[in-house]
């Protein structure tokens, strides 16, 4: 029998999809299961799967995609847009919206010896100012190139346990690992929410 769905999440992009589950599993276990992770493609369409799911009432959704900038207006703006959109289609505990300032990956680079000790890599003045507007492009040069997938779960694996800790407990995953906590406690999935091939196949294809 295929997990009850507790809630979803959408994402921009696979790496950031990767990156999540990775997370989320070694932070909840086998209940990271019952999370349904996907991208949506790019930022627009992220918006409007999630709103639809929020629409047709799929279940809690959990949005986080690229602020795109570092400037707080124009963060403030998006996400007011977003949460008058996701208000609309469902009530305020039903929804989550992160945009990370700029990208997600933002986060790896707030802590040099950290980034270091998970890429196996030393990084320069260069590679630091190559985040600065675009931190998922300078941690993907970082990375080594992985047999499968895109790299992100075996960056998750080489976290420390502090270093884990810190990542989660950032501005970008904290709200999400909340969010979902609050979603895995509940006893029963909420209501109508199942996970079937149609809803891969209509959401996230």
């Amino acid at each position: 029998m295929k997990s009850p769905v507790k809630a979803y999440v959408v994402t921009e992009n696979e790496f950031d999809t990767e990156l999540i589950q990775a997370l989320l599993t070694r932070r909840f276990g086998r209940s990271a299961r019952e999370i349904h992770v996907r991208a949506a493609g790019n930022k627009q369409r992220a918006w409007t799967t999630a709103d639809s799911l929020l629409s047709n009432r799929r279940g809690p959704t959990a949005l986080i995609v690229d602020a795109d900038t570092i400037d707080h207006d124009l963060t403030m703006e998006q996400q007011t847009e977003l949460e008058t959109m996701f208000g609309t289609s469902a009530r305020r505990h039903m929804w989550l919206v992160v945009l990370a300032k700029p990208e997600v990956e933002a986060v790896f680079f707030s802590d040099r010896a950290l980034l270091e000790r998970v890429t196996g890599k030393k990084v320069s003045e260069l590679d630091i100012a190559r985040a600065a507007l675009g931190p998922r492009a300078a941690l993907l040069k970082l990375l080594p190139k992985p047999r499968s997938g895109h790299g992100a779960k075996q960056l998750v694996k080489k976290l420390s346990d502090s270093d884990f800790e810190k990542i989660i407990s950032s501005e970008a995953f904290r709200p999400l690992i909340e969010f979902i906590q609050r979603m895995l406690a509940l006893k029963d999935p909420p209501r109508g929410i199942q996970r079937t091939d149609e809803d891969s196949s209509s959401f996230f294809p």
